[in-house]
């Protein structure tokens, strides 16, 4: 009888092989590998005693519920309540992205809107001379965050060796 996949504890090898692993758009879509990757960093993590490591990846999982690093910077673009893009808030489209890889992963194929507080929205409104209504992080944005961490994952990892 094979053991439960989350009572293996995973070798520093194997931990870095997923996290190396380079998938096509559509295959990353359906296997989720960072997500997969980094629920087995945690498991390797937890089972070295590795504490900051352990709560680097369950923020990076979960989310944040303080101030992401700065690697989770994210350009964020602006519509209107008919869908319509709206330009001229470039300086103000930085977004500091908290949202876990477990939901981002979700997000991969169609970008994911965000709701932002009603001041803003009113101040952008003003701004743009018209009503926005959402804001959005598109695909191409949400993959180089993903990449990102995958890359500041690899290091963390092989520093520990």
């Amino acid at each position: 009888m094979q053991a439960p996949e989350s009572l293996i504890a995973f070798s520093l090898d194997d931990v870095l092989a997923a996290l190396e692993v380079r998938l096509e758009l559509e295959e990353a879509i359906d296997k989720l590998p960072l997500t997969k990757a980094l629920e087995q960093c945690l498991l390797f993590a937890q089972a070295n005693n590795l504490a900051d490591l352990a709560q680097f990846v369950t923020q990076e999982l979960d989310g944040y519920n303080v101030s992401p690093p700065s690697d989770r910077i994210v350009y964020l673009s602006y519509f209107d309540n008919g869908g319509q893009p709206i330009n001229g808030l470039d300086q103000y489209s930085s977004y500091p992205l908290v949202t876990g890889i477990r939901k981002l992963e979700l997000h991969l194929k169609n970008g994911l809107s965000l709701m932002l507080p009603k001041q803003i929205m009113n101040f952008l409104s003003q701004v743009a001379g018209r009503e926005v209504d959402t804001g959005h992080i598109s695909p191409s944005e949400i993959n180089k965050c993903l990449e990102s961490i995958r890359t500041l994952t690899i290091q963390k990892l092989k520093s520990k060796i």
